[in-house]
């Protein structure tokens, strides 16, 4: 068969052939990005849905617009701001999660051989939806809080992007948060350079530690907010959400159309019905008690099986500990013998767009028992050290 170009020189899937590794019922996964399966508000869920069914039943079943179901955007827009301003139900959509967002924006804004700014490292999702559509991938030096704005401003006098993209809130992989003094200066410049900004926020409600820190879209303009309900409801949902400038908007939604018409239309009514009983604070402060309990027992286990061989950054929320073996060169070289003692990471250089080689990995801490980390972290540790 005669595929697309971009699909050959991507090569096979590395996370296809995790997924498949997974199956294995003996398999300790700390590859995935898996909120909790235990702690999914599924009896809530079965209620919201029950109550669609007999309120809206033959609607909710119909073609629906492209948009997303009306009330739904509007209770995400009382959610928002947008540069100090209350944002209007014009400046929402609805997408099949967070997921379609960047793939939506990177169909809509990119033509091949576009530059887009990235973080180093970055995720590989957006990695993917770029990557389709043939767009160069320039990452910007960070440190701890990420993009360091001085080294931003130096690209941007070399070369012109169509958007930098960044995950200010627990990035993934890296577990990094932006401080609020950051994300002002990194909207100077941004302003300064009529650079537009594409912020993605799956993981900032799951807070650990520290004080919440205004999103970049409620700071500047020019920002493209990019929101889901996937890691603090339930990904099987693909309910996610655009919070943008009308004009960006109309054109997401057109690019939509070709795609998918609309996100399920049941579901985002469920979803509504979920908001409106207002379980959702209460439930997100249960995912964040029990995910820092695991964060804790992560990084004990590491401390305890790996000690001084690696260096780490503990997260203060999110799903993922990001971490660097000292006496390796290449995590990937590593895998095969993970997959023999039943455990799986993600190896670092997945989350490079130049295909660097580096001896970092990130291991997720979420759908895993403090029990089961610790023995995963076992078999991580034989795996390594042979």
């Amino acid at each position: 068969m005669q595929y697309a170009s971009w699909m050959e020189e991507s090569g096979e899937s590395f996370i296809g052939e995790m997924l498949k590794a997974a199956q294995n019922p003996s398999m300790i996964s700390f590859a995935g990005g898996l909120p909790a399966l235990e702690l999914f508000p599924d009896q809530a869920l079965q209620r919201s849905f029950q109550h669609v069914f007999e309120e809206q039943g033959k609607p909710a079943l119909q073609y629906a617009q492209t948009a997303g179901h009306p009330q739904l955007r509007q209770w995400l827009a009382e959610q928002h701001k947008h540069n100090g301003k209350p944002v209007k139900i014009e400046e929402i959509a609805v997408t099949t999660g967070s997921q379609q967002g960047l793939s939506l924006l990177a169909q809509t804004f990119l033509d091949p051989g576009d530059v887009v700014f990235v973080e180093t490292p970055t995720y590989i999702g957006a990695i993917q939806a770029f990557q389709s559509f043939r767009a160069q991938m320039m990452m910007i030096p960070c440190d701890e809080q990420g993009v360091i704005p001085e080294e931003l401003e130096k690209k941007l006098k070399l070369v012109t992007p169509k958007f930098l993209y960044l995950i200010p809130n627990y990035q993934n992989p890296s577990g990094k948060v932006m401080g609020l003094e950051r994300r002002i200066e990194l909207l100077h410049v941004a302003k300064a350079h009529d650079l537009l900004v594409v912020e993605d926020n799956p993981y900032g409600e799951l807070r650990f530690e520290g004080e919440k820190s205004p999103n970049l879209i409620e700071l500047g303009d020019n920002v493209i907010y990019l929101g889901t309900f996937s890691k603090v409801l339930s990904p099987g949902l693909r309910v996610g959400y655009v919070v943008a400038d009308p004009d960006i908007i109309n054109h997401l939604c057109q690019t939509k159309e070709g795609v998918d018409l609309h996100s399920n239309n049941l579901t985002q009514r469920a979803v509504l019905e979920f908001l409106k009983e207002g379980l959702l604070p209460g439930h997100i402060q249960n995912l964040r008690t029990v995910y820092k309990e695991r964060r804790n027992a992560m990084v004990r286990a590491v401390e305890k099986y790996l000690g001084n061989e690696v260096e780490m950054i503990i997260p203060s929320g999110g799903l993922f500990l990001w971490a660097r073996f000292k006496k390796i060169t290449n995590s990937f070289d590593y895998v095969q013998e993970t997959i023999r003692q039943n455990v799986l990471y993600v190896p670092g250089a997945l989350f490079y767009p130049d295909g660097r080689v580096t001896s970092e990995v990130r291991l997720n801490y979420s759908c895993s028992t403090p029990e089961i980390i610790d023995e995963g972290i076992q078999r991580l540790a034989r795996a390594i050290k042979g």
